[in-house]
């Protein structure tokens, strides 16, 4: 067994870095404030959509495509090790637009995505009811991404905690960490329920509340959180069958006939909870891409809070002054989506104790003469 290492954070980025470390043969701790993945990842629609939201081809979203090449090999471990199945969907994505100022942006994001080599494909008005007969008629244009694919966030949820567990990983729920200990800059474990836990090195992963920590007088990267509402309506199994995209809202199908309608955007700190308002801009929107939902049956309402952070960019990598604290958090609306790739990376660092270079843009480091948060 090789060296403990505590993680913050039982989100699915929490729960899949504990369980790559414990496949690493790491003694391997997990702290949640309440229960395994019942905050964003709970929250979350499950896509898988690396293009829809992609503005260029920067090195976040090149992070997205190689996460998502790598899903499918990822579920199929985690099936071989609990016997669960987390319901990935390859089914594609359509991303539509209603007038002539949305196709422009649909065009220019077809132009550099198939001079990137990406499978996108533009579909007029017809061929996008021939691809999903339920649209609106006023629909004047669509993207299809083939690549694009969703899983049932909750069923990973569940997974993934499971597959934690029969690597070995400890898990201590209802645990809040309060403070990170070091000696001499360098990480010694953590205070957690006002009790002290030693490691060599800690891994925030506390997505909206990673800031919120006490560690020496050393600056941590600042994490915000970002409300997101949610509704799920039933329907017929055969009313859609890809993910829809609409600005920023979506529709998202399960096998099950559920739809799930997302998302809100909203500002509005720690306040967690559902809106008269936000719901009716969420059922508004989502009868206007498909009318027949007028008619589809309320399952439920929820919101979550995704960690933010001020450029955008999630925060992964090692603290620039504090050895032994490394960073998974800060993954906004990707959090499902980075699950693979953050796991394999994060688990690379600590056990090469060199920064892979696909996390250098990422870097904490790089808030470092910026605005940050300091200790609390």
């Amino acid at each position: 067994m090789k060296s403990r290492i505590i993680v913050i954070g039982g989100g699915l980025i929490g729960c899949a870095v504990a369980t790559e470390l414990a496949s690493r043969n790491f003694q391997v701790l997990l702290f949640e404030k309440h229960f395994p993945g019942q905050e964003a990842s709970w929250a979350s629609a499950g896509m898988l959509a690396p293009q829809t939201e992609a503005k260029n081809p920067d090195p976040l979203f090149q992070l997205c495509i190689k996460s998502s090449s790598m899903y499918k090999d990822y579920v199929q471990e985690l099936k071989e090790i609990t016997g669960l199945d987390p319901c990935y969907r390859t089914s594609g994505a359509i991303q539509i637009a209603f007038d002539q100022s949305s196709i422009e942006q649909l065009l220019q994001s077809h132009k550099w995505q198939f001079e990137q080599g990406l499978k996108i494909e533009w579909l007029t008005h017809q061929q996008a009811l021939d691809l999903e007969p339920n649209l609106s008629n006023e629909v004047a244009g669509a993207l299809f991404y083939q690549d694009e694919f969703q899983i049932d966030n909750r069923k990973l949820v569940e997974t993934l905690i499971t597959a934690a567990e029969r690597k070995g990983v400890e898990i201590h729920s209802g645990c809040q960490v309060t403070e990170i200990l070091t000696d001499n800059y360098s990480v010694t474990g953590i205070v957690a329920n006002e009790k002290r836990y030693s490691a060599c090195k800690v891994i925030n992963a506390a997505g909206s509340w990673g800031s919120m920590l006490k560690v020496e007088d050393r600056f941590l990267p600042k994490v915000f959180p970002v409300r997101g509402q949610m509704v799920s309506l039933k329907t017929s199994p055969s009313l859609l069958k890809q993910t829809v995209h609409f600005d920023h809202y979506y529709l998202v199908p399960r096998f099950d006939g559920t739809i799930i309608v997302g998302s809100t955007t909203e500002q509005v700190g720690y306040e967690k909870r559902v809106t008269t308002a936000g719901l009716e801009s969420l059922l508004a929107n989502a009868q206007k891409v498909v009318p027949t939902l007028a008619t589809a049956s309320f399952k439920e309402a929820w919101a979550g809070l995704r960690p933010a952070t001020e450029d955008g960019l999630p925060i992964l990598g090692q603290h620039p002054e504090i050895s032994g604290l490394i960073f998974a958090t800060g993954h906004y609306r990707n959090g499902v989506l980075l699950v693979p790739i953050t796991a394999k990376l994060i688990a690379e660092l600590v056990e090469k104790e060199q920064e892979p270079d696909q996390l250098l843009p990422f870097s904490p480091a790089r808030f470092l003469m910026q605005n940050c948060l300091p200790a609390v």
